[in-house]
């Protein structure tokens, strides 16, 4: 539907299937059990990792997941090797439990549905939310530290 705004230009008024927050319970303690499995092995299990391939090559909603999961996953190593010590253990568990969120292809909205992502980039905006200030102190802690050691080993 169309609205005429104050200043003489048309919106569109989206009427987009609402998803609300909190998805999560759908994660059961398996699924996070295997993800904690593959920090430990520091490198995301094959059939998350391909899937995180495919995000990338998406669409914005798609690329803004795989980029926060990217990066949920390095600052969950970093804590695990104790170089970033800012997230706390409540941190780490709710950044593991949105991971094994955006692994499921089968959650709230199927992955193979139109719009399927959806879902999963509210659970990972929630968390970049509610987290705001440990992400911001990670991505400066990652530039200070880890980005000049990339740079001398290459």
């Amino acid at each position: 539907m169309l609205e005429h705004c104050a200043i003489g230009r048309f919106r569109l008024e989206a009427h987009l299937v609402s998803v609300p927050l909190g998805h999560l319970h759908l994660v059961t303690p398996h699924d996070v059990q295997e993800l904690r499995v593959a920090l430990f092995k520091r490198r995301l299990p094959l059939d998350f990792e391909a899937k995180l391939a495919r995000l990338g090559e998406g669409g914005l909603v798609q690329r803004y997941v795989e980029q926060n999961s990217r990066l949920f996953f390095v600052l969950l190593l970093a804590a695990l090797e104790s170089s970033f010590v800012r997230a706390t253990p409540s941190d780490r568990e709710r950044l593991l439990r949105v991971l094994a969120y955006v692994r499921k292809d089968d959650d709230a909205i199927p992955d193979y549905l139109p719009g399927g992502y959806i879902d999963d980039q509210q659970e990972v905006r929630a968390a970049a939310m509610e987290l705001g200030p440990t992400l911001q102190a990670f991505k400066s802690w990652r530039l200070r530290y880890q980005v000049p050691a990339m740079w001398y080993s290459a």
